[in-house]
């Protein structure tokens, strides 16, 4: 998430010169951070500070982990939902309230949810800090659920799922997800689908609130205009209420099972004119010893405007204006995914053309030039990521909730740059499949049957 910032905004108008309130970078391969301090409250909440007095700002994050992964069978979504809820009444204070609050101090008050957490975060001035410490509190754990803002949200969730029925790129990340992982807690969109979210009740919310909003299993990062020997104090009295209430939380889930041959599903659009493709396999969690071989090997195939997909595919054949790989991982499993679109008329073309791509990339291996580019690529992109606060405080939460060594930040460089060639054939081999592709693609359905035939056995569905 990257927020906008009235509070920032509302600081850079001052006159505060841009340029001197990031000192903090100073280049690829020498990132140079304040240190972090981290704590556990006497609730258990785990805390990290890191005190950047760059602007006086200071931006919270609380991060509880719990997100659609955790959504009971039947009601997914409710993950997201409780998210949407957790700004529209809290403690003794309406949604209307909360909104006025914050605005009145000109800071940011948001939560929202995803895979496997749900974040709550707030930017404030330095001198509101006390404001936004007691908005940030009630929010997460003392939200009330009013009726009509339930009903309300619930109708807003029904409208976007409706909505993303009608774009064909929006079906195809969605339908991709129960064809490459069935009934595995991932194979569900955060949004849900509309008969979960229309059975779904208030009590629900109350009862996945309960299950999982608790001090010991969530993290707070407060990074800015702070020092943790005055913070600290106030997140004891802040929460010291917080308490867990008990609650059974989701159980760790499986890894995905790889698939052992490649199939093909379309998604039928009768209507379409253009057709959405997705190839996916199981690929590795966030924490896995070989992250940062893949990051280099998929930056070479297709993580960058340079890459050999978006030069063969895009540039060379010209069957597309768009097409990226990426790895999407988790604390337990991960994806491996391609997405473009293509003409109706050149889709087989298209997909013939992108598995030609991986395998000679498999084969032959990336040169020499290719892992230095993605090494500069890489090193020189990391940096921007951690410019402002609220950016910083997501980094810090990444560390703590995936593992990761307590130095990831500052090392990020030299561990991209530590990745040789070798490395790279041997992660092409391993994680970037070919065979055992999962490929789905959003096309009138008698084309995509004729077009798609031969690639392995194939399934037809509606849009659900």
């Amino acid at each position: 998430m990257r927020r906008g910032s009235q509070a920032r905004a509302g600081v850079l108008a001052l006159g505060i010169a841009l340029a001197s309130a990031l000192p903090a970078v100073a280049g690829a391969g020498a990132l140079t951070l304040p240190p972090a301090t981290r704590t556990t409250l006497r609730n258990g909440l785990t805390v990290l500070i890191m005190p950047t007095a760059r602007l006086p700002l200071v931006d919270m994050l609380l991060e509880v982990k719990a997100g659609s992964v955790g959504d009971p069978p039947g009601k997914e979504g409710l993950a997201h939902l409780t998210a949407e809820l957790l700004t529209q009444g809290a403690g003794e204070r309406s949604a209307r309230q909360i909104a006025e609050d914050i605005a009145y101090v000109g800071g940011t008050l948001e939560s929202e949810s995803g895979e496997e957490r749900i974040r709550v975060s707030c930017e404030v001035l330095k001198k509101d800090f006390a404001v936004g410490l007691e908005l940030l509190r009630d929010v997460a754990a003392r939200p009330t659920f009013p009726v009509e803002e339930f009903e309300r949200r619930r109708s807003e969730a029904l409208g976007e799922i409706a909505s993303a029925a009608d774009d064909p790129e929006e079906v195809a990340d969605r339908e991709l997800l129960p064809f490459l992982m069935g009934a595995h807690p991932l194979g569900h969109p955060v949004l849900g689908w509309e008969a979960s979210v229309s059975a779904m009740t208030r009590d629900d919310v109350i009862a996945f609130h309960r299950r999982n909003f608790a001090p010991d299993n969530a993290l707070l990062a407060v990074v800015g205009d702070v020092e943790p020997k005055v913070v600290i104090p106030a997140l004891e009295a802040a929460f010291k209420d917080w308490k867990s209430q008990g609650g059974q939380r989701s159980q760790p889930y499986p890894p995905l099972a790889s698939a052992p041959k490649r199939e093909v599903r379309v998604v039928s659009r009768p209507e379409a004119t253009q057709s959405q493709i997705r190839f996916a396999c199981p690929a590795l969690a966030r924490n896995h010893p070989d992250y940062f071989p893949v990051l280099v090997a998929n930056t070479i195939l297709g993580g960058g405007f340079t890459s050999r997909l978006v030069n063969e595919i895009r540039v060379q054949r010209g069957l597309t204006y768009s097409i990226r790989s990426e790895f999407r991982m988790q604390r337990n499993s991960g994806q491996y995914v391609i997405s473009t679109f293509t003409r109706n008329e050149t889709l087989r073309q298209t997909i013939d053309a992108v598995i030609e791509v991986i395998k000679k990339l498999r084969d032959d291996g990336p040169t020499a030039e290719e892992v230095d580019k993605a090494h500069r690529y890489l090193a020189g992109q990391f940096p921007l990521g951690l410019q402002a606060p609220d950016e910083l405080a997501e980094q810090l939460l990444d560390v703590e909730f995936y593992g990761l060594p307590p130095d990831y930040l500052q090392t990020f460089a030299d561990r991209v740059n530590a990745v040789t060639l070798e490395d790279c054939r041997r992660v092409l081999k391993a994680y970037f499949c070919t065979d055992e592709l999962k490929i789905l693609v959003v096309t009138p359905p008698d084309l995509g049957k004729s077009a798609l035939a031969g690639l392995g056995p194939l399934s037809v569905k509606d849009i659900r």
